[in-house]
């Protein structure tokens, strides 16, 4: 029998998450979710080194953990902004360290960002923290892929318009037109798979 491959969904538990865990299972991958939730903090070193000597083999890695703590940035903590940062960008740089430690040529690696972090894109008020990460989120999928190439393995981010998710809710982006999570995850999943190849160092622009 062939050996099924394997995928880590970060934030896994939540609307974009969720969707694409259940779109690669689908597709026949062995799926693992990191989130706190579920029991393993993708933005904690020592819990995602833990889970990663778990894993049998690893083929692909998404990148899809965030969070939105909305209000101006005059109003911001410290508390909020570093929780952001570390839950969007922290927990990506941690994941994927262990991937590209650990993946072997032909893996993937996706960013699954937003069109707040994505260059000359409309801004919305109240975000400041979550477009910060977002930002950056999409700066070290470019990074990533120029220091993956040797290794044979693809980096490509997806800079989504609204989409769905109780996220959405309490953000300051327009609430309509939206995707559902479930028409995003394919998506996401093709970039995870062989079947986007040789795409890498891309950013896809999605907006319904």
């Amino acid at each position: 029998m062939t050996e099924r491959p394997v995928a880590v969904v970060t934030g896994g538990s939540g609307g974009i998450g969720g969707a694409v865990i259940a779109e690669l299972a689908r597709v026949g991958y062995e799926t693992h979710s990191w989130s706190r939730r579920e029991g393993v903090d993708a933005a904690d070193e020592g819990q995602v080194e833990a889970a990663a000597s778990t894993l049998p083999r690893w083929d692909a890695l998404v990148n899809a953990a965030a969070i939105l703590l909305p209000g101006s940035l005059v109003e911001t903590s410290v508390a909020d902004w570093e929780a952001t940062v570390r839950a969007g960008l922290t927990s990506a740089f941690l994941s994927s360290r262990a991937a590209l430690r650990r993946m072997l040529p032909g893996g993937r690696i996706v960013m699954v960002s937003s069109l707040s972090g994505y260059q000359g894109a409309e801004k919305f008020p109240g975000m400041a923290a979550y477009v910060a990460a977002k930002s950056g989120m999409t700066g070290l999928g470019e990074a990533l892929a120029v220091e993956a190439k040797p290794r044979g393995i693809r980096v490509n981010t997806v800079s989504l318009g609204s989409v769905r998710t109780p996220m959405l809710a309490v953000a300051g982006a327009p609430h309509d037109p939206a995707f559902d999570p479930e028409q995003v995850a394919p998506v996401i999943v093709w970039l995870a798979s062989p079947d986007s190849a040789p795409l890498s160092g891309a950013n896809l622009r999605v907006e319904p």
